[in-house]
């Protein structure tokens, strides 16, 4: 029960955390909104970095655990689950596709804001993007997850669907809401590979692939 509620906590703080620190911050005189630009990333730098440290340490023994196993096993985790990440990759992009087709939104609201931040900001970006969210993003929806659900089944398509609704950037338009079924694919993907596997290192490494590729591609594409 102490592992349920240990994982419940550390899955509501992911949604919690920064506006808790800005308004600790905020009681030291510190304003958040009226800081200039430098000073707001150099925050939140500090903010989000101060996260994936205490959720190292929260999950500590489990982390250890699976890079020595990761270690001894990477080769044959990535060369097999290559195949299911792939797969997931084509669906995504499938998806947006036809979601662009029925809705004629050519981009998501949250990749547009990604790639206005990569112009702005593009080494917080890349903060953000290669190291915080591969680590972050799977500790919460996929090992919090599956600490607090036994159930495969349900715990695929429930780290899926959150995953993906997360990312969507306006519930108001029904045509953004579609664009969060990409989200959810990928989502599903990464919980499968990671009940296959039970190595959160595995997923890890695929989202940090997968992200790398996607800010490298959005990194050209704005310099051109």
């Amino acid at each position: 029960m102490k592992k349920i509620i240990k994982n419940i906590i550390v899955f509501l703080l992911y949604f919690v955390y920064v506006d808790i620190i800005l308004f600790l911050l905020k009681l030291t005189g510190i304003k958040f909104k009226e800081l200039d630009l430098l000073s707001r990333v150099i925050v939140l730098l500090f903010i989000n970095s101060l996260f994936i440290v205490a959720l190292f340490f929260l999950y500590k023994k489990e982390l250890k655990k699976d890079y020595k196993d990761f270690k001894k096993n990477y080769k044959t985790y990535l060369k097999k689950y290559v195949y299911y990440y792939m797969i997931g990759v084509i669906l995504m992009a499938l998806s947006n596709v036809i979601i662009q087709q029925i809705t004629n939104i050519k981009i998501s609201g949250n990749e547009e804001s990604i790639h206005e931040l990569i112009k702005i900001v593009p080494f917080y970006m890349f903060f953000q993007s290669i190291i915080y969210a591969p680590f972050v993003e799977e500790i919460i929806f996929r090992k919090t997850i599956r600490n607090v659900i036994s159930n495969d089944k349900l715990f695929i398509i429930l780290s899926g669907v959150i995953f993906g609704v997360i990312h969507i950037s306006d519930y108001s338009n029904f045509g953004q809401v579609l664009m969060g079924i990409p989200y959810i694919i990928m989502g599903i993907d990464f919980a499968y590979i990671y009940h296959k596997t039970g190595n959160i290192f595995t997923t890890m490494s695929f989202h940090f692939i997968h992200n790398l590729i996607l800010y490298s591609m959005q990194l050209v594409g704005g310099l051109l």
